[in-house]
């Protein structure tokens, strides 16, 4: 059990199917430095190169809204299949977390045997209704919610994509996305994962969004979730790398960039370009210490920083691009 709570699940590209055996899971409990580099080591050998990342929470005493306690650690855990296969890839598992321990603050791998069906349901009992800012109302799909008036609800199975709300990056994107002038605005959603953020846009007055998203079994998540909630007329899927889909100075009024660190550092020139001038950025995913970077080849491109969120070590920036001279 996680310290602060029930523990909020962002399956990373999580493509576990059925293939009628047993299963191999493996969790470690990390701090924020080090969840980046756990993960990326999990989905290298993870089958599907899936990984679910869970955050603990703080609910509030009504037991629906709930917001991730950064104060707790993140549990990371991957699922192999059990194996001569799995049994390699466990123990290289192991081999790179004590790599990693030498690094930062990642505790001993717990392992478990579980069947496939324990598996596929459990990590919806993660998922509340959950309310962002002032108007936003995430309710999974399974789950009922009554509306209140000037609710914007987002209908939302995360399936196996990153992206609930609960996450400190998405719930700046969102509540920021509130304050910002949408009605009629032309969006950009950089790495869309669940739709979350594509959705949201068009509930809150975008008249059209390009949702981009380079893992397919994301990518399938994203449709159904545009589908289900009735936007799919305002919100174009993109399969791929948004550096190869999206051409330079696409114009775009608003670019949500919601990915870690290094792919915002590697997209900036193409994310900066999407951007109309006077038009908006906001970057998302960063954790503090890889700020700096994340800033610096930004602020190369000429965008200039108008808004930063924090929580925890993770980090929200907010930046204009100049008008044309």
């Amino acid at each position: 059990m996680l310290m602060g709570g029930e523990p909020v699940v962002s399956r990373r590209n999580a493509q576990v199917t059925a293939h009628g055996g047993r299963w191999f899971e493996v969790s470690v409990e990390t701090g924020a430095e080090a969840v980046d580099a756990v993960a990326e080591l999990f989905s290298r050998y993870g089958y599907g190169q899936g990984t679910v990342v869970e955050y603990p929470v703080r609910q509030g005493p009504d037991g629906e809204d709930a917001e991730v306690d950064p104060t707790g650690p993140i549990q990371v855990r991957v699922y192999l299949p059990a194996d001569e296969a799995g049994q390699a890839a466990l123990a290289r598992l192991r081999e790179g977390l004590w790599y990693l321990g030498r690094l930062g603050s990642v505790g001993e791998p717990q392992v478990r045997q579980l069947a496939e069906q324990d598996w596929a349901e459990a990590w919806k009992q993660h998922f509340p209704v959950t309310r962002i800012g002032r108007r936003i109302v995430i309710r999974p799909s399974w789950l009922e919610y009554q509306a209140e008036p000037g609710d914007v609800v987002i209908h939302l199975d995360p399936g196996m994509a990153f992206g609930t709300g609960l996450h400190p990056t998405t719930r700046h994107c969102l509540e920021w996305m509130e304050e910002l002038p949408l009605t009629g605005a032309r969006v950009l959603d950089a790495g869309a994962g669940s739709g979350i953020l594509s959705i949201a846009a068009v509930r809150l007055g975008a008249a059209s969004v390009d949702a981009v998203e380079l893992d397919p079994v994301a990518v399938e998540v994203l449709r159904e979730n545009v589908a289900r909630n009735q936007v799919a007329h305002q919100v174009r899927v993109i399969p791929g790398d948004v550096q190869a889909v999206i051409l330079p100075r696409a114009e775009y009024d608003l670019v949500l960039a919601n990915i870690i660190a290094r792919v915002l550092i590697e997209a900036g020139e193409r994310l900066a370009e999407a951007a109309r001038p006077g038009g908006l950025l906001v970057l998302s995913g960063v954790i503090e210490p890889y700020e700096q970077a994340v800033r610096a080849r930004y602020e190369a491109r000429g965008v200039r920083l108008a808004g930063r969120r924090a929580d925890g070590d993770w980090v929200t920036l907010l930046y204009r691009k100049p008008e044309r001279q």
